[in-house]
């Protein structure tokens, strides 16, 4: 109903009923725009509204929750590490010289650490923790010496990928420079750890059916948190442990300072509550 709701608005919008997306310098070109006057080169016409529907559906729940999602866990962590996040704040302030220069482009990409801290975000806190099913086709297939007939459904989840010890030691540890090559500066790992790391990494799944939208959900997240640790810093809220782990909790939900999901084939949940503070032009 949601997403309908909005395909139905959006659409009447695009249509011109409220004069908004009229052509000219100040109409509105978003996702939605681009589809509804792309032009299939086989049939030489646009798409139907069935196509422009399934095609919006996709946008809104895999292209914003997920990313909602990472993003949380992310000022769960910026709180949580305050010194992960002053090396995420020093890096961003000596790439950019203000944060309206803060665009997608090589200074973004240059941004090593900024890319540590939001894998080992989403390492830490998959936005999508259980991945999903295949059925093994005719004839079956062995992995790893067990067999495993046809017809079967299997998967593994990414969340116990990203939780193995024997790829990332002290897993339950937050450690963005388990993702970079030690440089001499004490700052990283071995180039076959980094290897091994990203090899069993996939918040966006894996293979020829992985996430089409995994680069564009980067440069959301690289953006946001670029200009938000630019401009402030981020305490966590005192008064609350919201999205926090407990030792009274059920078991697996023991860990304070790591960042709890419920799976629901994409995860929900709690919080952080945090706090936001101006940053000193000196800071």
């Amino acid at each position: 109903m949601f997403v309908e709701k909005c395909f139905t608005e959006r659409a009447r919008i695009e249509q011109g009923a409220q004069g908004v997306s009229k052509s000219g310098p100040e109409s509105r070109k978003d996702f939605f725009h681009y589809l509804s006057h792309t032009i299939d080169p086989d049939t030489g016409k646009t798409y139907s509204n069935d196509e422009l529907f399934g095609e919006s559906e996709s946008l809104i729940i895999a292209g914003s929750d997920t990313s909602a999602i990472s993003l949380a866990a992310a000022f769960f962590y910026l709180a949580r590490y305050p010194h992960a996040q002053e090396k995420l704040a020093r890096e961003v302030k000596s790439a950019f010289p203000s944060v309206n220069d803060i665009k997608g482009g090589p200074a973004l990409h240059s941004c090593q650490y900024l890319r540590a801290f939001i894998d080992e975000t989403m390492r830490m806190s998959p936005p999508v923790p259980a991945d999903l099913a295949r059925e093994v086709q005719a004839g079956g297939i062995v992995v790893d010496g067990q067999y495993i007939s046809e017809g079967m459904k299997v998967s593994t989840a990414s969340y116990c990928m990203h939780h193995n010890p024997d790829i990332y030691p002290e897993p339950f540890d937050f450690r963005p420079e388990r993702w970079i090559v030690d440089k001499k500066d004490g700052c990283g790992v071995s180039p076959e750890s980094v290897s091994l790391a990203e090899s069993a990494f996939m918040p966006f799944s894996a293979g020829p059916r992985g996430c089409v939208g995994k680069n564009l959900a980067y440069l959301e997240m690289s953006l946001a948190l670029a200009k938000i640790v630019y401009n402030f810093e981020i305490r966590r809220d005192p008064s609350s442990n919201l999205g926090g782990g407990s030792p009274d909790a059920i078991r697996g939900r023991g860990i304070n300072d790591q960042y709890q999901l419920r799976d629901v084939f994409v995860a929900i949940r709690d919080g952080p509550m945090v706090q936001l503070t101006k940053r000193t032009h000196e800071d």
